[in-house]
């Protein structure tokens, strides 16, 4: 519960910074060019340019909604549940899962958090500097300190809520030693379930953030135009598809039903449809706050959870079994593949 509504609130904080960002990026205006006769005619322009498109919101929630119902389906054909029969494909699954995080973090995320940066500078990745002159020009810091940021919130998080469900306990010394083994065992058996159920809605709060950007991209592309918006679609459903079915792992693994982890799957929509909304209510402008923060710091919520939670759960659970581990191995390579196509084509 605590981490449910902790989504809610990192979600609220995101929308009302980018909606306080664009009531405020006209304040630097002076007040003799704001009554200024081009400055009317400006105005008048821009109530054209801002009025309502009913069909653009229709056309690109539409789009949407196609992106988020298209995987929902698919996962009604994906045979894993919590079973101990099911181990082996869900181990894969996680494989996949964890090589597909990491794929969108590195090739996807933090590729589209740069291109803004290089813009400014000219697209020059050179680390030269100019000795005759004594001039250094500092590297931007900003994407890097943004995947920095949302590792270290998540593992902040991770914390609070072990705190705050009791964290891990010890067996008291005035019992018997018989008696104290089986209840640290299931002491520490319920705390790694516990463990496991707070990745699960980690991974459910990097999911929503990384919908919302989905979203935003998807309005952005619309206003654009309409063939550029149904392109985005497509290539936002092909990485949307491996990916779910990999949240849609994590989420059993977690301890979740199938059912309850689609219907949890389901809820993150909701971050690709306000996404899209406020990206054409801003008509775009919110986009330099998403590159310098919201994609890296998922970025680093991906990384987070592909390094801390699932990978750790493919070594602990290891069967020791030489197939299994080159299933594993393969299915995360698999994953990442899967990013490299994209990021090739989008």
């Amino acid at each position: 519960m605590f981490v449910r509504s902790g989504i809610a609130y990192f979600a609220l904080i995101v929308t009302f910074t980018i909606v306080y960002a664009h009531s405020h990026s006209h304040s630097d205006e002076s007040p003799a060019f704001k009554y200024s006769k081009h400055a009317n005619e400006q105005k008048e322009h821009d109530d054209k340019i801002y009025e309502p498109d009913y069909n653009l919101y229709v056309s690109a929630l539409c789009s949407t909604l196609f992106i988020s119902i298209v995987p929902f389906f698919i996962l009604f054909f994906i045979p894993i549940d919590g079973t101990i029969e099911k181990q082996p494909l869900l181990k894969i699954l996680l494989a996949f899962a964890s090589g597909g995080l990491l794929g969108d973090a590195f090739l996807h995320l933090i590729p589209h958090a740069l291109m803004p940066h290089n813009d400014k500078q000219g697209h020059s990745h050179s680390h030269s500097h100019s000795h005759g002159t004594q001039e250094h020009s500092p590297h931007d810091i900003t994407v890097g300190l943004g995947v920095l940021g949302g590792i270290i919130t998540f593992l902040v998080v991770e914390k609070t809520v072990r705190l705050f469900s009791g964290g891990h306990g010890h067996s008291h010394g005035d019992k018997k030693k018989t008696d104290d083994k089986l209840k640290k065992k299931t002491k520490d058996n319920k705390n790694k379930q516990e463990d496991i159920k707070i990745a699960g809605y980690l991974n459910l709060a990097a999911d929503f953030t990384h919908n919302f950007t989905d979203g935003l991209a998807i309005g952005a592309s619309f206003i654009a135009g309409q063939s550029i918006g149904y392109i985005t679609t497509v290539t936002i459903l092909l990485h949307e598809i491996p990916h779910e079915i990999g949240d849609f792992a994590i989420l059993v693994q977690s301890g979740c039903s199938r059912k309850k982890a689609m219907l949890l799957q389901l809820l993150t929509a909701f971050g690709a449809i306000s996404g899209t909304f406020i990206s054409i209510y801003l008509r775009g402008s919110g986009e330099g706050l998403v590159s310098s923060l919201i994609l890296p710091f998922t970025a680093g919520g991906f990384i987070y959870i592909a390094t801390v939670s699932v990978i750790p759960e493919l070594l602990e659970g290891s069967n020791n079994k030489f197939s299994q581990s080159i299933k594993e191995i393969i299915a995360l390579l698999a994953g990442v593949y899967m990013m490299v196509l994209i990021a090739q084509y989008e």
